[in-house]
């Protein structure tokens, strides 16, 4: 019988941590701008803090939509996002996935420079 109650005890302690963990917004670690005439380039590194599968196209909208807010009136921007999904993936060096997309939020394979004149 005390086996069966620690067990269940460990069970809701490792499920109300990864209950934690999804509930918590993004977390930006850091963030470097890249800029030219005719280009703007955002590198950031974020945690998603989630376990659950992630919706990279409104991941992508939102984030380009806060730092448009933050820096607006930049020429031909482009977001890089590297995404861990845990600070214990960053700590591990253990990348999700590496997103591009344009200032409006869309994904896009890679980026588009405009002709030079």
């Amino acid at each position: 019988m005390k086996k069966r109650n620690l067990l269940i005890a460990l069970i809701l302690i490792l499920l109300s941590a990864l209950c934690m963990e999804e509930y918590r917004p993004y977390e930006v670690l850091h963030s470097t701008v890249l800029s030219s005439p005719n280009l703007t380039e955002h590198k950031i590194t974020l945690i998603v803090h989630s376990i659950l599968p992630i919706d990279h196209e409104r991941l992508a909208k939102e984030i380009s939509e806060e730092y448009l807010q933050m820096n607006s009136g930049q020429p031909n921007t482009y977001f890089e996002l590297k995404l861990y999904r845990t600070r214990l993936h960053y700590r591990f060096d253990v990348l999700y996935d590496t997103l591009l997309c344009d200032g409006e939020g869309r994904l896009v394979p890679e980026i588009i420079l405009g002709k030079f004149f």
